[in-house]
């Protein structure tokens, strides 16, 4: 009997979903296709029914954007959701939870694929965090982005709990600074023509000026 739209529907989502954990969890080359359909509770046949490779579904869970894009669609003001990305409490579950922070390496030795879908989840993270502005790339939402992803990728691979802690509140203040409004520069007053007449700094000819004498001559009659 074939497998209605709506149960094959059901069976991909569960496979993208314990594979987007185990990949953000051990990494692209730490998980194999065994575990990802034994934590599905699936045999390994059914998998390419839905995906031709590893790296397809890797390139599927890159692009769904797990984390942070979604946090900040759905938050009217992007503040308190940077404050919870780099709350050091959160730091486990966030770094797992968020494909931008726990896949940046794994994608970088990836095919094209996947790297052209992280590249378009943080085109749309920097565009979300520029809300408001009047460049969708504006180069303080970019700097914010770059911060938040890169202090919770750092603070996550530290061994030092005191610097992880440290990084992760460099990056919050900085991340607020950023953020505020720039006031707008204020416009110079405009000078006032001058009504005066300008006095001349050259000397007038007095009237009736001697005209210059000629050269002394020498006794000998030469000049």
């Amino acid at each position: 009997m074939p497998i209605s739209a709506t149960r094959k529907a059901a069976i991909r989502a569960e496979i993208v979903e314990h594979a987007a954990r185990l990949f953000r969890l051990r990494g692209h080359a730490g998980t194999n296709i065994d575990d990802i359909m034994l934590a599905a509770g699936l045999t390994r046949g059914a998998f390419y029914a839905h995906f031709t490779s590893k790296d397809a579904l890797f390139a599927e869970i890159v692009r769904m954007g797990h984390g942070l894009l979604p946090r900040l669609r759905a938050a009217e003001k992007p503040g308190a959701v940077l404050d919870e990305y780099l709350d050091r409490d959160t730091l486990s579950a966030t770094a797992q939870g968020c494909a931008l922070s726990s896949l940046a390496g794994d994608v970088a030795r990836s095919p094209l694929a996947a790297r052209l879908a992280y590249a378009n989840v943080l085109h749309g993270v920097i565009a979300e965090l520029a809300r408001g502005r009047k460049r969708s790339l504006d180069a303080d939402a970019t700097a914010v982005a770059i911060l938040t992803v890169g202090a919770v990728a750092l603070a996550r691979a530290s061994g030092d709990p005191r610097l992880s802690d440290w990084l992760l509140r460099c990056a919050r203040r900085t991340a607020k600074a950023l953020m505020k409004p720039k006031p707008k520069p204020r416009k110079a007053p405009k000078r006032r023509a001058s009504t005066k007449r300008k006095r001349s700094t050259s000397r007038p000819k007095a009237a009736g000026a001697r005209p210059p004498r000629p050269a002394a001559r020498s006794r000998g009659g030469r000049a």
